[in-house]
């Protein structure tokens, strides 16, 4: 009874128009008999898809993506934040392939492609990541997956390119440089003892996926490791998260564990960014290797943030901040993509819990209250926050 309303809302995900989601929706409920709480979540989840269209939101993306693309022109630059000008207008802030955001960009092109199979998109994509190729071999920042896996990796996934797999196989074995067996983990930064933030959760994946994609098992097993020593030392017992961890390079032993630079304070704060990078970091870690424990942390970070965020799901840029003080709508968005990751590997109650709260924040981010103005602005988010005590 339930396969053709299945293929219904197939068919409705592949078109997005409204018609099939209609007829999906009728024979659904006339078809299957559920219980009274299952026809709520259903409801709610209806009224949610409802609320923002997924394909008009992608449609501004590409409108953004191309504003973007014509503005900066040169695929030697790479944007990382927009500056208001003296008319109003928000142009794009560009930096060097060495700057860690530089991925993103191209990351967003193939994503695009993917999305329409419109080779221009891929033309685009392939130019800017090109650019990024020289930091293929750069082991002076943990930030090289970042870097790399999200420009080359998505080109990869896209193309099968054997040359973009080069690539990330030699990207791999510079950033597993910066692995000390001593302490465990990746470093991070090149001050503090030995440094670990959070965000390097997110940089490992390039280790998985070098491992399963032919690489040494060792890339594998120090990404395990370094999991292992965040897991321990930058989650607290609640499920919220330190921004770093310093060690010992010496013996492994753990320093401090601190909030800032880039959270508020160093007692009672959360910087939002990096529970995000949490969140996204131990699922994406679980869906490597299958470690319950990964999965269990996921959890506790993801049940922190729903039980902390506010009710437009939206969080401040650190979790203690005043009323009125920015949005980080960055980690909002990863947070979301996160947890519609978790709600597969979840019962199917906290699944349809996860997906509810993924869309929700997805639903606000589309709205007028965080998508920029195309008329002043190239972005797709406004109200971003990068780093509120370095001012950007």
């Amino acid at each position: 009874s339930g396969f053709l309303s299945s293929c219904l809302w197939q068919m409705y995900n592949y078109t997005r128009e409204s018609s099939w989601m209609y007829e999906a929706s009728c024979f659904f409920l006339c078809g299957v008999k559920m219980e009274v709480r299952n026809i709520i979540i259903f409801i709610l989840l209806l009224s949610v898809v409802s609320a923002f269209d997924p394909a008009d939101l992608l449609e501004f993306a590409q409108t953004q993506l191309s504003a973007s693309v014509k503005q900066i022109q040169s695929p030697s630059l790479y944007p990382i934040a927009t500056s208001q000008e003296s008319t109003g207008e928000w142009v794009w802030t560009n930096t060097v392939p060495s700057e860690w955001t530089s991925g993103f960009l191209s990351s967003c092109l193939w994503q695009m492609y993917n999305y329409t199979r419109e080779s221009s998109w891929m033309y685009e994509a392939a130019n800017w990541t090109a650019g990024i190729k020289s930091q293929e071999n750069n082991t002076g920042t943990h930030d090289v997956g970042f870097m790399i896996y999200y420009s080359f990796g998505r080109g990869y996934e896209l193309t099968g390119r054997q040359d973009y797999k080069d690539v990330l196989m030699r990207a791999a074995h510079s950033l597993s440089t910066r692995y000390s067996p001593i302490v465990g983990c990746i470093r991070s930064w090149d001050t503090y003892h030995f440094p670990v933030i959070v965000d390097n959760m997110m940089n490992l994946e390039l280790l998985f996926w070098a491992a399963a994609n032919g690489g040494p098992r060792e890339y594998a097993e120090m990404a395990i490791n370094h999991s292992d020593h965040t897991m321990i030392h930058h989650i607290r017992p609640a499920g919220n998260s330190w921004h770093l961890v310093d060690y010992n390079a010496t013996d492994g032993s753990v320093i401090g564990a601190y909030n800032t630079p880039q959270g508020m304070n160093e007692t009672y704060a959360t910087w939002a960014r990096g529970q995000s990078w949490a969140i996204y970091g131990f699922t994406m870690a679980y869906r490597y290797t299958g470690l319950s424990r990964y999965l269990d942390t996921a959890i506790l970070c993801a049940e922190w943030w729903i039980s902390n965020i506010p009710s437009d799901y939206v969080p401040l840029w650190d979790f203690a901040a005043p009323p009125g003080s920015p949005r980080d709508t960055s980690a909002a968005a990863v947070t979301a993509s996160g947890l519609l990751e978790l709600s597969r590997y979840v019962a199917k109650d906290k699944s349809e819990y996860y997906k509810e709260i993924a869309l929700n924040t997805l639903s606000s981010l589309g709205s007028s209250d965080y998508l920029c103005d195309p008329d002043v602005s190239p972005a797709i988010l406004q109200h971003a926050t990068g780093s509120y005590p370095d001012k950007y």
